[in-house]
């Protein structure tokens, strides 16, 4: 009769929960893109490596280990929650990332300025990407991550000169339905008005990226997607819906 009841009993119980596991509603324009599921997200920290897709990082340091001449490191070096990494696309081009969280009191007003913004709070995660050998940055921020969606929703932007691609974040399910968790379910990208990009950062986490972008777009998108994936607050969790 045991017997019986386990065999029963666990094919159900899988089935349950592959019925039940909330996935990330994604843009209309996206629906041609293929998803690439994350590898590396979970798990032991030591040595840590993300890949999706054609990109892969190389070991996630969590604090900056040397100096680099980038303004962005220089001034924010003591900020509480730091990761660097580097992430190549298989095709020979590799972006180098600096992310911080946590920021200290005294360094928001030198924050407020590089990015152009007034923030009264410290929930702010940010960073730089450094392209072709140091010579080419990309800064983002992203405020408000650990608000409830409902009544202040998480913002953000690259900026890359004087162009800007928006960070949005995402609080539908695939259902149509409206999550009920306190953060997002992940993020997309908008680019001149167009959905170019989007990252599920609920379970393992998934990205997807339209196609025909153009490569050094397609390597920075994929660098914020993998920061956003690290972030040691958002961790896979249960969400009501």
């Amino acid at each position: 009769m045991k017997t019986i009841l386990k065999s029963l009993f666990f094919p159900a119980l899988l089935a349950l929960a592959s019925c039940s596991t909330p996935q990330m509603a994604v843009d209309n324009e996206l629906q041609t893109a293929a998803p690439m599921p994350v590898k590396g997200r979970q798990g032991w920290m030591l040595n840590q490596t993300l890949s999706f897709g054609e990109f892969t990082t190389g070991k996630v340091k969590r604090g900056w280990l040397k100096s680099y001449d980038i303004p962005f490191i220089v001034r924010f070096s003591g900020a509480k929650e730091k990761l660097a990494y580097d992430i190549s696309d298989g095709q020979g081009n590799t972006a180098e990332v600096f992310c911080m969280g946590k920021l200290r009191e005294q360094d928001l007003p030198l924050f407020n300025q590089l990015f152009e913004v007034n923030l009264n709070w410290q929930d702010a995660f940010s960073g730089a990407i450094s392209l072709n050998e140091g010579r080419q940055h990309y800064d983002f921020l992203i405020t408000d991550l650990n608000q409830n969606n409902w009544f202040r929703p998480a913002e953000g932007f690259v900026r890359y000169g004087d162009g800007l691609i928006e960070i949005q974040p995402v609080d539908k399910l695939s259902n149509g339905k409206r999550a009920l968790g306190m953060q997002s379910l992940g993020f997309q990208f908008v680019y001149r008005g167009e959905v170019v990009g989007a990252v599920e950062t609920l379970n393992n986490g998934r990205v997807w990226l339209k196609d025909g972008l153009a490569p050094e777009l397609r390597l920075v998108l994929g660098s914020v997607s993998a920061a956003l994936l690290l972030r040691s607050e958002l961790e896979a969790g249960k969400i009501d819906s």
